[in-house]
């Protein structure tokens, strides 16, 4: 894997590090007509309103709640943030809105926090999708070492230039890095670097819920590639995953696509058995 790769991946799936050159009281529910549930998880460096242009589209299908992460958007930040305070953030956010049995949907790191809810509560959720994320932290510790220096030393620059980069679309990608650097850099900085030490691939091979993978055209250039690419970023050990690409979209596939995007998720969202394809 290119260190362009490695770092897409750790600005994706945490921010991933990797293939780019890689409130709960403020959360918004939007109440649908049945009674299915669904948790919206945005990532790194967002904010809940990422969600904005989908949520018309899943409204009226389902009981829709937006996870904010701390220190992100209006949510005030946590002492020593990290994908497992998220996790028992999302635990309390859920039974805060009486969620019984929701699908999850995570963008980069939220699908991270997504994975991990899921894994630690297999029977409690009903379907699970991860958009541009993976299962594991794909740096090497040299690119740790180099991403820890540009946190610690060129913040501003570090983060504006990674984000700069994740969508063909400028005036997406001046909302996406605005987001970014409005961000608790405090919160940031700890959320990365926890996501470090993140790998759930040994866990994948007995996860039985219901997986879909969604990836743009950015995580995903080639779709002759799809299998090498998904085994690349950990999912190779998974017992069973559906996968769908999505063509001219960078990162930030919700903003660009937004209801193609919303299309995926209520489609698979109703019936995990639906098949993609690239």
């Amino acid at each position: 894997m290119t260190l362009r790769m490695t770092v897409l991946l750790l600005l994706v799936g945490s921010f991933l590090v990797g293939i780019l050159p890689a409130l709960a009281q403020d959360a918004e529910v939007m109440e649908g007509r049945g009674e299915l549930e669904m948790v919206l998880i945005h990532g790194l460096g967002s904010n809940v309103e990422v969600w904005d242009g989908m949520l018309p589209f899943l409204n009226g299908t389902f009981k829709v709640a937006t996870f904010e992460l701390a220190g992100h958007g209006h949510t005030q930040p946590i002492a020593d943030n990290s994908i497992s305070k998220e996790v028992t953030r999302l635990e309390a956010f859920i039974k805060e809105q009486g969620f019984a049995y929701p699908t999850l949907v995570g963008h980069g790191m939220g699908g991270m926090i997504a994975l991990q809810y899921a894994l630690n509560h297999p029977v409690d959720v009903n379907r699970l999708i991860m958009m541009d994320s993976a299962p594991v932290q794909m740096a090497s510790p040299e690119q740790k070492n180099e991403v820890t220096d540009e946190l610690l030393n060129n913040y501003d620059r570090f983060v504006a230039g990674r984000y700069s980069v994740m969508s063909p679309m400028p005036d997406i990608t001046d909302q996406v890095v605005d987001s970014a650097l409005k961000t608790d850099r405090t919160t940031f900085v700890s959320l990365l670097m926890s996501s470090f030490e993140f790998d759930m691939t040994d866990e994948l091979h007995s996860f039985t819920v219901p997986m879909l993978i969604i990836g743009s055209e950015l995580l995903f250039p080639n779709p002759d590639q799809t299998k090498a690419i998904l085994e690349q970023i950990g999912f190779g050990k998974a017992r069973s995953i559906s996968f769908k690409r999505l063509g001219q979209t960078g990162h930030f596939m919700m903003l660009e696509r937004a209801v193609y995007t919303a299309s995926i998720v209520r489609t698979f969202g109703l019936d995990a058995a639906h098949l993609f394809e690239n």
